[in-house]
């Protein structure tokens, strides 16, 4: 075999080779610039800055998408406590929703969630799922999510203020169902 023909196979093995380690490259930039996203879009739909919390709630299944229903249950749940979704617990709402980017079918769930109360069973889903969500979390994200989640509902049941703006903010069935939604993040 001739030196030159040597060299352009050479040449060609080399080109294969990088070919393949650039491939694979690639690959894991975009592997990893998805996780990236993924962790970003979490953090903004949650309100949530702490990254070991938002790892721990990725590695446990959770995505932005799925944050919708787990972050707006509970605040309709709140605002219906009595019977009635008033302007100012609808605008916290739609407040919130707007912060965790909601849009598609999920805007239209909460669309129809405004005009009329959501069966108990959703509510229910809603409980069993943070009782199996709080099995995969530890300590430390499982507090951030409460804190988030429970937050929000109280921004809910506040909004409505108390007559006038006098008196206690939270009525007593905003303040049952807080206390309700509160013990599904407990052991």
């Amino acid at each position: 075999m001739s030196a030159g023909a040597l060299k352009d196979r050479g040449d060609a093995l080399e080109t294969e080779f990088f070919m393949r380690q650039n491939a694979k490259a690639i690959e894991a930039l975009r592997a990893k610039r998805a996780v990236e996203e993924n962790h970003e879009a979490l953090g903004r739909a949650l309100g949530l800055s702490d990254g070991a919390a938002l790892d721990a709630l990725i590695e446990a299944g959770i995505s932005s998408e799925s944050v919708a229903a787990l972050a707006l249950i509970p605040l309709v749940v709140v605002a219906w406590a009595d019977g009635t979704l008033d302007d100012a617990e609808r605008d916290a709402i739609e407040r919130a929703s707007d912060e965790a980017s909601v849009a598609g079918e999920h805007r239209a769930l909460l669309s129809a969630w405004l005009t009329a109360p959501p069966d108990a069973s959703l509510l229910d889903a809603w409980k069993q799922y943070i009782e199996a969500l709080r099995g995969q979390l530890d300590a430390d994200a499982c507090d951030a999510l409460r804190d988030r989640i429970l937050g929000g509902a109280r921004q809910v049941a506040e909004s409505a203020g108390g007559f006038l703006g006098l008196g206690n903010k939270v009525s007593a069935s905003e303040a049952s169902v807080l206390d309700d939604l509160e013990a599904c993040f407990k052991a």
